[in-house]
């Protein structure tokens, strides 16, 4: 592979300056300062900076996702900016004007989607489809704004995106857009399919074991903030789409009164659901909901739906109330299925409130009592390992080092869980280091904790963090709130809300308290630098467009990295296939990493499952070979794919060897299939 071997090449090269590192430490330092800057490494891990892209690729990433090509697809379509209005006055200074949404006619205020090379660190900025689409029924056009859509890799590797926003009405109401875009990975090309019945701003979309999507929730396209209580059912390979209104369906969220109250409860916006190994899918009742959408914050319901198929081709689902979670539902926290099984975990998030405003500057009034940022782990215990029919909950309700929100977990190739980026609230009060969980029977919830090398840069709302091939973990984006955008492209990011003029420009000082005007290389610069007035905490920009690279621990293991040096393009399910391996060991391991796909704390792709095997370095590559011997340090290893594809999906996965220590190779990209 290519890739492969340039990237290898690459980290020979770091390799090699990492001794020449170490020698002038030795020459410069000593032997024991030496050691404790290359160990702190294995136990840290350590960050890599990239370089600010050209100022006309410079784009916040609300959707992100790992094509098959080893490349990063970064979405955000309008990125929800206010228009600055500019006004000369008569004394020839200009005045400002702060007005909510932008003009969907104006295709440069939506056009921002781009590539990132993460084997380069080049940035490629690409055309995003257009803002407004023509509703042959409606006989008018439509919005088609990206932002807030919902998005998943489909198995082919194309990624589909549906909704999005459809109109922004003034005071941070909504409604969603209607339809389905798809990116081909190969060409680069956008392409319109059909629409849904209708419309769907953070809805959540789940593969299903054919390659089929269900789409959940997200807003309706015609009165705003109003939860869109259907199910439609996406067919690939027909482009058809299959309408299924919820409230009708028995057991359903819309159909069950939530316990002490006269209230019936809701799917709400991008909920956290996990395909299970019975093909039934877990509803758990989180979500990444908004302020001003009328659904209960105090439910502690789960739900089990099960989709039935027919003989014509359509579906019918049924549902069953699961069991009741300890805690309520919580918005922008994350959730992840545990490698190896379908028990899910749940990080973080707000109680008590869906407003993402919670907590900004450090202000909790206002905002219902009890409300707060949660430090909670809830584990959902599957019928197989609870021994109950629907499962059962856990949870530790203080797990995480900190209160987080908008936090991300990345499933490493180790089986690790790296909790990522987020603030103690969702637009405040960043926390920079990453946590990592490595997987511990003896320890409460299951894992050990501890902090790693803490990043450079704020990640509050809107971040991203995808694994990627070479074992690292690519972060992105953040939103500590709305910037402005001019109507020459002009974006401004030193803006804090303001409740007379509804925004206004930052009132700033450095580290002395001096008075200091906002200078975007300055702040990259030294991310700490600024101060808002009557702000303790350094102020976040509204937009943080520097990438960073995180390199957990495992990279720093001792010793050369196993090398996957041939494997199959393409695997089956329940088949047995053969890949050979420089530098394996005898107690090694191979596991598929599903590739991400992220947006609002939540990744729609990510799952890992262990390969069981079996090695002999005398192996035939196949019945019609003869044995062939191969030099000392490459192995033969046979192996088994996975079976279930309710919990393993046809589409793309990583594939990464790790040798006896856990170090992993860099990760050959296979196509999984029926």
């Amino acid at each position: 592979m290519i890739v492969a071997r340039r990237l290898t090449q690459r980290i020979r090269i770091i390799r090699f300056f990492l001794t020449i590192v170490l020698a002038l430490s030795l020459a410069l330092c000593g032997w024991e300062k030496a050691i404790a800057d290359t160990g702190s490494q294995e136990t840290m891990g350590a960050w890599e900076t990239i370089p600010m892209p050209a100022q006309k690729d410079r784009m916040q990433s609300v959707h992100t996702t790992l094509l098959p090509n080893g490349k990063i697809l970064m979405v955000s379509g309008s990125s929800f900016r206010s228009f600055l209005k500019k006004e000369k006055k008569e004394n020839g200074e200009y005045e400002y004007k702060f007005v909510e949404g932008v003009d969907p006619k104006k295709q440069e205020y939506f056009n921002n989607s781009g590539l990132f090379d993460p084997q380069t660190g080049k940035f490629e900025h690409i055309p995003s489809p257009p803002s407004l689409l023509y509703d042959e029924e409606l006989k008018t056009k439509t919005g088609n704004d990206l932002f807030c859509s919902g998005h998943v890799q489909l198995s082919n590797g194309n990624v589909l995106f549906v909704g999005g926003t459809g109109r922004y009405y003034p005071g941070g109401a909504f409604t969603g857009s209607k339809w389905l875009q798809l990116y081909n990975w190969r060409t680069g090309e956008w392409s319109k399919l059909d629409q849904m019945k209708d419309g769907r701003w953070y809805p959540s979309v789940v593969t299903l074991q054919d390659g089929k999507l269900a789409i959940f929730s997200g807003l309706k396209s015609g009165t705003p903030n109003e939860i869109n209580p259907s199910l439609e059912i996406y067919n690939p390979k027909t482009q058809e789409l299959q309408y299924i209104d919820l409230t009708r369906v028995r057991n359903s969220p819309f159909n069950t009164l939530v316990e002490n109250e006269d209230v019936y409860d809701s799917i709400d916006l991008y909920p956290r659901i996990f395909p299970l190994a019975d093909g039934r899918l877990l509803i758990t009742g989180d979500d990444a909901g908004i302020a001003g959408v009328l659904v209960p914050h105090f439910s502690r319901k789960s739900y089990l739906m099960t989709i039935n198929e027919t003989g014509w081709g359509e579906v019918s689902v049924s549902f069953e109330v699961g069991p009741d979670r300890i805690e309520t539902s919580k918005a922008y926290g994350t959730a992840l299925q545990i490698p190896d099984s379908e028990d899910v975990l749940l990080f973080g998030g707000i109680i008590g409130t869906n407003s993402i405003s919670f907590g900004r500057g450090g202000k909790t009034e206002g905002f219902p009592e009890g409300s707060r940022v949660a430090k909670s782990l809830q584990h959902w215990i599957s019928p197989e390992n609870s021994g109950e029919k629907n499962g059962k909950w856990e949870i530790l309700s203080k797990f995480l080092d900190k209160p987080r929100a908008n936090l991300q977990a990345v499933i490493l190739p180790t089986k690790e869980i790296l909790v990522i980026n987020g603030g103690e609230f969702p637009e405040y009060k960043p926390i920079y280091e990453p946590l990592l969980l490595t997987p511990d029977d003896n320890e409460n919830g299951g894992y050990k904790k501890r902090s790693l090398e803490k990043a450079y840069l704020p990640r509050l709302y809107h971040n991203g963090a995808v694994l990627l091939p070479d074992g690292r973990v690519f972060i992105v984006g953040g939103n500590a709130n709305r910037a402005a955008i001019e109507a020459d492209g002009t974006v401004h990011v030193d803006v804090v809300g303001d409740p007379k003029t509804f925004f206004s420009f930052a009132k700033l000082t450095n580290k002395s308290g001096e008075p200091e005007k906002f200078d975007i290389e300055t702040f990259y610069q030294d991310p700490q630098h600024y101060f808002a007035e009557g702000d303790k905490e350094p102020f976040v920009p509204t937009e943080i467009w520097q990438p960073e690279i995180f390199s957990p621990p495992y990279l720093f293991k001792p010793g050369e990295r196993p090398e996957i040096l041939s494997a199959p393009d393409t695997l089956k399910y329940n088949q047995s296939a053969i890949i050979q391996v420089k530098q394996s060991t005898e107690n090694g391991s191979l596991v598929l990493v599903k590739l991400g796909s992220v947006t609002h704390s939540f990744d729609y792709g990510q799952r890992l499952v262990t390969l069981h095997q079996q090695k002999s370095s005398d192996l035939s590559m196949s019945n019609s070979m003869p044995m062939i011997k191969l030099p000392e340090d490459e192995t033969l290893i046979e192996f088994k794919t996975p079976t279930n594809a309710h919990l393993y999906p046809p589409g793309y996965y990583m594939m990464f060897y790790l040798n006896d220590i856990g170090k992993p190779s860099i990760a050959k990209i296979v196509k999984l299939e029926a």
